[in-house]
């Protein structure tokens, strides 16, 4: 299965290539030394005091608050 996957070179280059899974190291783009498939740090973004995803949660926020309210809606 094809997926996209970081590949570091000795020299130090970061590229993406999109590859069978089985693929371990490909060809530098850029100096065509033999660079090596690493793992990517996620992007995560944490709120500084709770931890928190702030995103996600005002998401989740807003669409409950968005369901109680059509829930009262409808019971009244």
């Amino acid at each position: 299965m094809k997926r996209i996957y970081e590949f570091v070179c000795t020299e130090g280059h970061n590229s993406e290539a999109y590859v069978d899974e089985e693929y371990r190291t490909i060809r530098c783009r850029i100096c065509d030394n033999t660079a090596t498939r690493v793992v990517s740090k996620p992007l995560v973004k944490l709120e500084g005091v709770t931890g928190s995803f702030p995103g996600a949660y005002h998401k989740w926020e807003r669409k409950r608050n968005e369901k109680i309210a059509q829930e009262r809606k409808l019971s009244n």
